[in-house]
């Protein structure tokens, strides 16, 4: 098999100028959703992990709540990886919340209220 073989059975397309800026605005997107569910404060997220019902904010699609809930594993998953250990020096993924006796990385907080958001637009 030839280099041309090769890549008509991947169906490789180029990256363009488009698709990045679809990726931006995803990106953004997603990035809107979180600071509108967890607030902008360890106080903020506090509260709202400890809500009796997530706060949804409006404008925003089922889609949007699972790939904020990626994005969130995603880095779950990477501050857990040893191969990453570089991340616990950087204090925005290490941080903790103190709530009650428990205490926990903000990222899991994050993880947990997106999750409760999901499964409350689920059940609606």
């Amino acid at each position: 098999m030839n280099e041309e073989e090769f890549d008509s059975l991947l169906q490789f397309k180029p990256f363009t100028t488009k698709d990045a800026a679809q990726r931006d605005i995803q990106a953004r997107r997603c990035s809107a959703l979180g600071n509108a569910l967890w607030g902008r404060t360890p106080d903020d997220l506090r509260l709202r992990y400890l809500a009796s019902s997530p706060e949804i904010p409006p404008g925003y699609a089922l889609s949007d709540f699972y790939e904020l809930l990626r994005t969130v594993q995603n880095v779950c998953d990477d501050i857990g990886d040893p191969r990453k250990e570089w991340l616990t020096r950087v204090p925005h993924f290490t941080e903790t919340l103190s709530i009650g006796t428990q205490s926990l990385n903000a990222w899991e907080a994050r993880r947990e209220i997106v999750r409760r958001a999901i499964e409350f637009l689920e059940s609606a």
